[in-house]
């Protein structure tokens, strides 16, 4: 066999074409074709199955976070626990919870406004990519104060100003209504005059605080994430929890789009693939991290006490 004979060339049968060496041995698929039925059938079936495990995963999160199931059946994390892991320190907790609440605030527009699989993929990934530069920007691992709530708490009880001039009169009983008998109708002309005034003044344009964000650089934009005033720092465990029931509801959106493997391209695969990776890292990594070296602690520390009962009782 020479080199000659490796070269390829097209053979149709039935219309389908296909790539042979000069020996007649078919040339392997190469990288980048066209996606198949059996591709298409394996990305729709890695879809739903990642998501189901990611379902599965948030649950258990947020199970954990309120303290309702063991660690992996080893050790059971107390709200009073949680608070001592590094994950959960206090000066990054304020942060954090605002940086989820942002996330949480953003995604329910995007759950009502796309209907398409891969637009709702698109805009729900363009939200993530935005939130991982919000999460630069601001830091909750930095030396960070929550300056998102404390820079806007003055603008919030600002008193309203009204457009007209204001004149302090001292009140009197006539005031209150029109009085039984008027020795002349200026008096009447008066006082619906200053009823008029009165009511112009309560209808004129108040100055409520701006909704946008005070705490955004100069030149921080951003399309899909919401960053509206806050009154206070949001309680994080039930941020925390409040996200994963959104989270949830977007998995199972996202498999309710993807019906067949019809919609299941390459390219949707792929993009599947980021966000779902996105997602992880916002939500599982930092956390599952921390919980398994505090169990490990809490098994060691466990089983450290009933050694000393076990030899104890042994030795004694």
């Amino acid at each position: 066999m020479t080199a000659a004979d490796l070269l390829p060339y097209q053979i149709t049968v039935h219309g389908h074409t296909s790539l042979l060496t000069m020996s007649g041995i078919p040339m392997p698929a190469q990288q980048g074709t066209s996606v198949g039925p059996q591709s298409a059938a394996s990305i729709f079936q890695h879809v739903h199955d990642m998501s189901s495990k990611r379902v599965s995963t948030l649950g258990y999160l947020r199970k954990v976070h309120e303290g309702r199931v063991y660690w992996f059946n080893t050790v059971h994390f107390s709200r009073h626990d949680l608070m001592r892991m590094p994950y959960f320190d206090p000066k990054r907790l304020s942060r954090r919870a605002i940086n989820f609440l942002l996330l949480g605030l953003s995604l329910p527009p995007i759950l009502d406004a796309y209907t398409t699989p891969m637009e709702y993929l698109r805009a729900l990934h363009a939200l993530l990519v935005e939130f991982e530069t919000f999460q630069q920007v601001h830091n909750p691992d930095g030396n960070f104060s929550s300056n998102l709530v404390r820079a806007r708490l003055p603008q919030m009880f600002k008193r309203a100003t009204y457009t007209g001039n204001k004149t302090r009169r001292a009140s009197s009983a006539n005031e209150i209504g029109l009085p039984m008998h008027f020795g002349d109708s200026s008096d009447v002309k008066a006082m619906t005059g200053n009823l008029a005034s009165s009511a112009t003044a309560a209808s004129a344009v108040t100055s409520f605080p701006n909704t946008d964000s005070s705490d955004l650089l100069p030149g921080e934009e951003y399309t899909y994430l919401l960053t509206p005033s806050l009154p206070f720092d949001p309680d994080f465990f039930e941020t925390f929890v409040t996200l994963c029931d959104v989270l949830i509801d977007c998995y199972n959106r996202l498999t309710g789009l993807v019906s067949s493997p019809s919609v299941c391209t390459t390219g949707f695969g792929e993009l599947f693939t980021k966000t779902d990776a996105k997602l992880r890292k916002v939500m599982v990594a930092g956390v599952v991290r921390d919980f398994e070296d505090a169990s490990r602690s809490g098994a060691k520390s466990e089983i450290g006490g009933v050694s000393r009962v076990v030899l104890g009782g042994l030795l004694g």
